[in-house]
C-alpha cells in the first residue's frame, strides 16, 4: 500500500490539496515550539490515500518540523461542487468508549516520543501491510 503523491497534479487536485491544507491550518495554527502562526505555505502534502492525508509543516520562524496525519471526509456533490471538508468526529459509541478510557499519562507520551525518534516512516511495515 503506497500513498499517491509522486505524479503531476491536475488543477482540481491542486485546489483540493489547498482546501485540505486550509482545513488543517484551522486545526493546527501555531508552532508548538515557538507559537509562531503558520501560513498555508508552511504546509506540504506528502501523501494521500482515500481519506488519509499526510502533511508536513515547517515553522518559518524556528524551522521546527511537524507531521500531521489527518482523516478527512468530503465528497463531491451535485454539479461537481465539492462538499465542505471537515475532520472526522467520533461516533456516539466511540465517545462512550473513550469516556471510560484511562487518560494518557506522561510516560505514554515519552514512550511515543522515543518511538517516533527512531521511526523510519514506513507505515506499511508498521501495520503489517505488504505492497504486492
Amino acid at each position: 500500500m503506497e500513498f499517491e503523491q509522486d505524479r503531476e497534479l491536475s488543477p482540481e487536485e491542486v485546489a483540493r490539496e489547498e482546501r485540505i491544507k486550509r482545513l488543517i491550518l484551522a486545526a493546527v495554527s501555531r508552532c508548538s515550539v515557538c507559537s509562531h502562526s503558520y501560513t498555508l505555505a508552511d504546509f506540504a502534502v506528502i501523501g494521500q490515500r482515500e481519506h488519509l492525508w499526510m502533511v508536513t509543516v515547517i515553522c518559518a520562524e524556528c524551522h521546527h518540523q511537524g507531521f500531521v496525519t489527518a482523516v478527512i471526509q468530503g465528497r463531491p456533490t451535485a454539479k461537481n461542487k465539492p462538499a465542505p471538508l471537515s475532520l472526522l468526529e467520533l461516533s456516539p459509541a466511540e465517545h462512550a468508549r473513550f469516556a471510560i478510557a484511562t487518560p494518557v499519562a506522561t510516560d505514554d507520551l515519552l514512550d511515543l516520543h522515543l518511538f517516533l525518534d527512531e521511526f523510519d516512516g514506513d507505515f506499511a511495515k508498521l501495520f503489517g501491510v505488504r505492497g504486492d
